[in-house]
C-alpha cells in the first residue's frame, strides 16, 4: 500500500530509481515521458526563500519547481535568489512561470533539438492540459546524457 515503509507514495518501491539515466543515443526512440524526471525537487507555491535555500543545499540541484497542488507554478533557479533576501520572503517572487515546456508524448529527438537551439539543460514537462506538472527533462553536465537519480 502506498505510504507503507518501503513504498513511495506513488506505489513504486522506495529507493528505486524511476528516472531514465541513459544517453541521447539510447533515448532516440523514446518519448519525453520515458526520460523525464518524474519527481524532481519541488515545493508548494507558498514556500519561502529559506525553503528554496535549504533544498538547494544539494550542489547538484540547479533549480526547484514550485507547485500549486499538481499545477506548475514556477521554477526558481539557484542564481535567481540574491544572497541578501531574507529567508521569510515568498519564493514565488523569484520564480519564473513563463518557461518553455513540452508534453510527455513528444519524441525525445524533437525536444532535444529545441533544447539545444535554446541552450537549455532543463525543460518543464506539462500534461496535455498545459497546467498539470508531469516532470522535468534534465540533461547532465555534459549535455549528452540525462540526469539519473
Amino acid at each position: 500500500m502506498a505510504g507503507d515503509a518501503g513504498t513511495a507514495t506513488d506505489g513504486t518501491p522506495a529507493g528505486r530509481c524511476v528516472n531514465f539515466s541513459g544517453t541521447r543515443e539510447q533515448a532516440a526512440g523514446k518519448r519525453i515521458g520515458d526520460v523525464m524526471r518524474r519527481r524532481p525537487k519541488s515545493l508548494p507555491e507558498d514556500a519561502t526563500v529559506g525553503d528554496v535555500r535549504r533544498t538547494l543545499e544539494n550542489p547538484s540541484l540547479r533549480n526547484v519547481v514550485l507547485l500549486d497542488g499538481t499545477a506548475f507554478a514556477g521554477l526558481v533557479d539557484r542564481g535567481n535568489v540574491p544572497a541578501d533576501v531574507p529567508d521569510s520572503v515568498p519564493a514565488r517572487e523569484f520564480a519564473v512561470s513563463d518557461v518553455p515546456t513540452t508534453t510527455p508524448d513528444v519524441p525525445v529527438p524533437d525536444v532535444l533539438a529545441a533544447m539545444d537551439a535554446a541552450q537549455l539543460s532543463r525543460l518543464v514537462v506539462l500534461d496535455a492540459d498545459g497546467r498539470t506538472f508531469a516532470g522535468l527533462v534534465c540533461l547532465d553536465h555534459t549535455g549528452e546524457g540525462f540526469c539519473g537519480g
